[in-house]
């Protein structure tokens, strides 16, 4: 993996989950030369909260590459696993932004933490596995949507192959409100092979007893 890539994903995980969630050992182990422990210590003792990401990306010249569309950044690696690699980096970064922007002000305010804690690690090992079993050319060709759904719709952000203009993947967040347990929001995804038929579930973040406000709002 290139270093660019794993400093990237160290700063993603640590960042957006505020320090909650520790990066994998061999991102820590390979992007510096101290052990993971000792890395680890020393970005958590930073003020985390205080940590102005645009700053980060400026003085990482190759992290704007997340801001620009994913067959652009594909372009720019020849070798089959980096490429793989950097569209799980991708990915993580777009769940991460576009949910965000489906949450709007109150809902991250609120729950935003929780799901970069809870959420946002399974939404990469789904993006991982997926990526996995990919060829090469489709992976190039792939393209994520770019605006999550306001209201109470549910879309967060779709992957389609851009050749068929067809579906392979959709990231989803559902409000359920079982009898008697307050509100609840209920990540999950859809894939092709199945026609999108079957819910298959990431986790559940609770709200409250109160109607949560609509997304985007």
């Amino acid at each position: 993996m290139p270093n660019w890539l794993r400093k990237t994903l160290v700063v993603l995980i640590t960042v957006f989950t505020l320090g909650t969630v520790t990066p994998p050992p061999h991102l820590l182990a390979e992007s510096d030369e101290r052990t993971p422990t000792e890395t680890t210590s020393a970005v958590n003792q930073a003020n985390l909260e205080s940590f102005d990401f645009e700053q980060i990306i400026d003085d990482e010249p190759e992290v704007d590459l997340f801001q620009k569309p994913w067959q652009e950044v594909a372009a720019t690696y020849e070798e089959t696993d980096e490429l793989k690699e950097a569209f799980v980096a991708y990915s993580v970064y777009q769940a991460t932004e576009q949910t965000k922007e489906k949450f709007g002000d109150r809902i991250e305010a609120k729950r935003g933490e929780e799901f970069r804690t809870v959420i946002l690690p399974k939404i990469e090992e789904t993006i991982s596995q997926l990526s996995a079993h990919l060829e090469e050319e489709m992976l190039r060709n792939l393209t994520i949507t770019e605006r999550p759904t306001p209201g109470k719709s549910e879309k967060i952000f779709h992957i389609k192959n851009e050749h068929t203009n067809q579906d392979v993947f959709r990231l989803h967040v559902r409000r359920e409100h079982p009898p008697g347990q307050g509100y609840w929001f209920s990540f999950h995804y859809h894939v092709s092979e199945d026609n999108f038929e079957s819910h298959h579930e990431l986790g559940s973040i609770y709200w409250d007893k109160n109607t949560p406000p609509n997304w985007m709002s």
